[in-house]
């Protein structure tokens, strides 16, 4: 049994406040990508418990294969919420970079949940998707998004309440950059300047009107300079590293550059696939993991 895990993007996110518990309110609209890790699951009826290989490609750091993994934990956790008493045989092939924005934890632990019902053939009626829903919001914010069939949701709550929005029109290809620098989402949301109330308003508003050009297949020149992240005026060192691949893309003829959550990754929209396989060699001069995608929808 075999499970693609798709990587986001954010094409816009806004921080709207923050909860008593230290969590913050987003807004944001999510978006997958042609990115993909890949789980593959083996049951064995005479063992017990979940075992963990991954495979990592050139490129990228090694990742704990430990308990601490949302592999483990997701499979743990669906494991004994749904009666599984056999162990499982999980290998994660690493495609998308960790620390980047690009939600691949997340991904992996929604695709486990996902890949486990579909090896053990259980069949996933409301009360089920409601226990999995369950499981993905204890596991991370970005979970419950990677459950959803849907390429683009507005995220609001943590970004786990989720709105499905359907696009009229396939968006240009997408050249991504991660600048080889982690960035540490707790670190990131600590050193951001509280933004003034009514710049949050407007900056809501900008997402009404992003989201209703791309529902009406709009050509990118009307809403590039819609697309928006707050985290990008964190105060972290790292972010200097950010608006330097931003600056260069820009400069090679991307449209919308923006960073991708917390970071560091950073994206931007090519006029075709041909333009972006030029400035991809470009690209490949610099330190970093370069790839030209798209949102999968």
């Amino acid at each position: 049994m075999k499970v693609q895990c798709p990587a986001k993007v954010n094409l816009f996110l806004e921080i709207t406040g923050k909860r008593p518990d230290g969590y913050h309110r987003l807004a944001t609209l999510f978006a997958k990508i042609n990115l993909y890790d890949v789980l593959d699951f083996t049951a064995d009826p005479g063992k017990k418990g979940i075992e963990l290989e991954i495979e990592t490609e050139p490129g990228l750091p090694h990742l704990s294969a430990g308990p601490d993994n949302l592999v483990v934990r997701a499979a743990e956790a669906f494991c004994k919420a749904f009666g599984v008493g056999q162990a499982v045989k999980i290998v994660l092939t690493k495609r998308i970079p960790m620390g980047a924005g690009l939600g691949g934890g997340s991904s992996d632990a929604a695709g486990t949940l996902l890949g486990l019902a579909k090896l053990f053939d259980i069949k996933l009626d409301q009360k089920k998707k409601a226990k999995l829903h369950k499981i993905a919001s204890t596991l991370g914010a970005d979970v419950p998004f990677f459950l959803r069939n849907d390429t683009f949701c507005i995220g609001t709550g943590i970004g786990d309440r989720l709105k499905p929005v359907k696009i009229a029109k396939s968006l240009p290809y997408m050249l991504l950059i991660h600048p080889a620098v982690h960035i540490s989402t707790a670190q990131s949301y600590k050193a951001l300047p509280k933004p003034l109330r009514s710049d949050v308003l407007t900056r809501l508003s900008q997402l009404d009107k992003l989201v209703r050009l791309l529902k009406s297949g709009r050509p990118v020149g009307e809403w590039e300079g819609l697309l928006f992240n707050r985290l990008e005026q964190s105060a972290v060192p790292e972010m200097a590293r950010v608006e330097q691949a931003r600056r260069i893309l820009a400069q090679a003829g991307a449209r919308g550059v923006r960073m991708s959550g917390s970071g560091s990754s950073v994206f931007g929209f090519v006029a075709s696939h041909q333009e972006g396989e030029r400035l991809l060699k470009r690209l490949k001069a610099y330190p970093w993991n370069v790839y030209l995608t798209c949102c999968n929808g």
